[in-house]
């Protein structure tokens, strides 16, 4: 490799990397319910990119020895898939603040990105791009484009089903939206790399290209389904507790709608309308979810319930008595 290829190749991976953490953050900005610690989507694009790959290599080569033949692209998808989708789970079961397939998709995003990013890097390492001084350039390029984009599709989408499992009920329940999830993100991962092999094979770049706009239509869609179940468990959680009486009219009619939630006039000060947007998220879900737990889970839930609500009636009628009083910050 030349210097100029050196490089046009050193530039070509940090504008890559540059590009794949904005659009990590850009998903992360697009929860617009209830946004994930960033610190924590961050640990989780390094497990993607640290760890995932790690397990991911070891694997296929200890199974390719055993075997004696490669691996096929769906098994290996498989196995990429899965090992990003560990730590989305690690995060369901350990954060507090994980309550919906959006969260998941957002933590799988960040994963799958993560792989994209060190891929890049073990690509170029590999020479994998013989021929002219631009060709290695021109490889990391493409795979910023393709590769990134179908990771971030696939480990989204498994990533929001975790979600879905991690709002479920029963273990069997959770199970199979976890397995579907891993099923759907496989497929997509690997029917997208054979059919991009096959197209490029046939028409060089232009059909590649062309399918460009197809991987963002699913990605865009995913998010579009998880904001809407979200929406859904919103309005309804809230409209519940308003016809209790627990909240005023106004909450239902305003909190599930993002343009409606972001505008000034629902609230006068900027800083307690974000934190009583996130805390009548967090009551809605926590709803939601202690509905659909097992009875001692419930119960737990349940406190967490009455804890935000107390938190909530103290915002919005700060001269009623709660009795959480000692309860600072339910977040």
């Amino acid at each position: 490799m030349t210097a100029f290829a050196a490089i046009a190749t050193a530039t070509g991976l940090l504008v890559s990397t540059v590009l794949l953490v904005v659009l990590v953050i850009c998903v992360w900005w697009l929860d617009r319910y209830d946004r994930e610690p960033l610190l924590l989507v961050a640990s989780v694009f390094a497990w993607g990119g640290v760890v995932a790959p790690l397990l991911s290599v070891t694997s296929v080569s200890a199974a390719t020895a055993v075997l004696h033949e490669p691996l096929g692209t769906l098994t290996t998808a498989a196995l990429q898939e899965l090992f990003k989708a560990v730590a989305v789970v690690l995060v369901a079961r350990h954060s507090a603040g994980f309550d919906s397939p959006t969260d998941g998709l957002v933590y799988g995003t960040a994963a799958g990105l993560g792989f994209a990013t060190v891929e890049n890097l073990l690509v170029v390492l590999a020479g994998g791009a013989p021929g002219p001084d631009s060709g290695m350039l021109t490889l990391v390029l493409q795979r910023t484009l393709f590769s990134a984009g179908v990771h971030a599709l696939a480990s989204g989408v498994v990533g929001g089903f975790v979600g879905l499992a991690h709002m479920s009920r029963g273990a069997v329940t959770k199970v199979a939206w976890t397995v579907a999830g891993l099923v759907i993100g496989t497929a997509l991962h690997g029917g997208w790399s054979v059919a991009l092999s096959t197209v490029a094979g046939v028409g060089g770049r232009w059909p590649v290209l062309a399918a460009m706009p197809v991987l963002c239509a699913l990605y865009l869609g995913a998010l579009w389904l998880f904001l809407r179940w979200e929406h859904g468990v919103l309005h309804e959680q809230l409209v519940e507790e308003a016809n209790l009486g627990l909240v005023p009219p106004w909450v239902p009619a305003v909190m599930p709608f993002y343009r409606r939630r972001v505008r000034s006039d629902w609230w006068p000060r900027r800083a307690e309308r974000v934190v009583l947007s996130r805390l009548l998220t967090r009551l809605a879900f926590r709803r939601y979810q202690a509905s659909r737990l097992p009875e001692g889970q419930a119960a737990l839930a349940s406190l967490e319930v009455l804890r935000l609500r107390g938190r909530v009636r103290r915002m919005l009628e700060p001269e009623a008595p709660t009795p959480d009083d000692g309860d600072v910050n339910p977040l």
